[in-house]
């Protein structure tokens, strides 16, 4: 599983502070140390971000974690998306979900538009101030095209995204990784755009799946958005396991051509390459959080010749140096 800069851990939970609960109560029971949220070099899990997403969501008895004017109680989203599910396609299926909570009028106006490029979803908040950091902003954006992706059992890709705010240079890093697209700052609008297959994408759950993506909410919905049975998916996990694992490789344990893995990575909305990068920036910051082992040792392990091809790869992910990061000094 991906993990999640500390950044968000930090900012999450600042509807609930303003509520008046207490970080720490936020985290009881989660394994979290608020502590760690403020520290350069740390990272989280996606399931640790999950958990504490479902405490903010209890705690508050709102899912808009108090981010916007009306609180929406908890089991909102499961009946968003049971209404999504009856969908003639993944476009309706979004805007049937969409109609009901613009329905609860909360505050946050979300339209599903089909356009030239592609499908559109326009988010408007009555009420930004309640979000100074954007975090539930992007939240939301965000958990739209991956309820389309689990929809289609698919990855549609995402094909731009606009804000109304200037560029997030604090985060832009990490950023770059949630919204995988064109983008576009100081616009007028906060809008992403999908891939115009979404528009008439069939729909590929059952119900049965539908119970369990909502059991282990918003997990499922937060991680990469690919299918569990998606290529990309398993070349991800070999390559985690093997980082240096050629495309003839990677085709032989996938039981593909190279030529058809290329071709099926492409349609999914990803390379091999932007693949690779990934589990290797995952897997160089946990170990050096985590571990001793030297920036040679580690560049060696993750499939690098040189360790200077690792440094300048590092450098191009995080804007420092591994030595950098794991000392937490800029």
């Amino acid at each position: 599983m991906a993990t999640i800069d500390g950044y968000y851990f930090g900012v999450c939970t600042r509807g609930a502070e303003r509520a008046g609960i207490a970080v720490r109560d936020l985290v009881a029971g989660t394994g979290l140390n608020p502590k760690d949220f403020a520290a350069p070099r740390w990272r989280g899990s996606a399931e640790a971000m999950a958990l504490l997403v479902r405490q903010i969501w209890a705690a508050l008895g709102d899912e808009f974690m108090g981010y916007a004017g009306r609180c929406v109680r908890p089991g909102s989203f499961a009946f968003a998306c049971e209404l999504a599910l009856e969908g003639a396609d993944v476009a309706d299926g979004l805007a049937r979900a969409a109609r009901f909570y613009n329905l609860l009028d909360a505050g946050i106006e979300t339209q599903i538009v089909a356009t030239k490029e592609g499908l559109e979803i326009v988010v408007d908040f009555a009420e930004p101030a309640r979000d100074p950091d954007h975090y539930f902003s992007e939240f939301w954006m965000i958990i739209w095209h991956r309820l389309a992706c689990w929809l289609a059992g698919e990855t549609i890709s995402l094909l731009s995204a606009e804000f109304d705010y200037r560029r997030p240079d604090a985060y832009f890093e990490e950023f770059k990784y949630l919204f995988p697209c064109r983008h576009r700052f100081d616009s007028d609008r906060r809008r992403i755009v999908m891939d115009a297959h979404a528009l008439h994408a069939p729909i590929h759950r059952s119900a049965t799946e539908l119970d369990a993506m909502i059991a282990a909410a918003p997990l499922d919905i937060m991680s990469i958005p690919a299918s569990d049975a998606s290529v990309a998916r398993r070349v991800r996990q070999l390559l985690t396991r093997g980082p240096d694992l050629t495309l003839d490789e990677l085709a032989h344990e996938t039981g593909l051509s190279p030529h058809k893995l290329r071709r099926l990575l492409r349609t999914e909305g990803t390379t091999l390459a932007t693949i690779r990068e990934n589990v290797r920036r995952d897997k160089a910051m946990r170990m050096l959080t985590s571990g001793n082992a030297t920036v040679e040792a580690i560049a060696e392990t993750l499939g690098y010749a040189e360790a200077r091809s690792f440094t300048r790869a590092f450098r191009q992910w995080t804007g420092r140096s591994p030595s950098a990061w794991r000392a937490g000094t800029g």
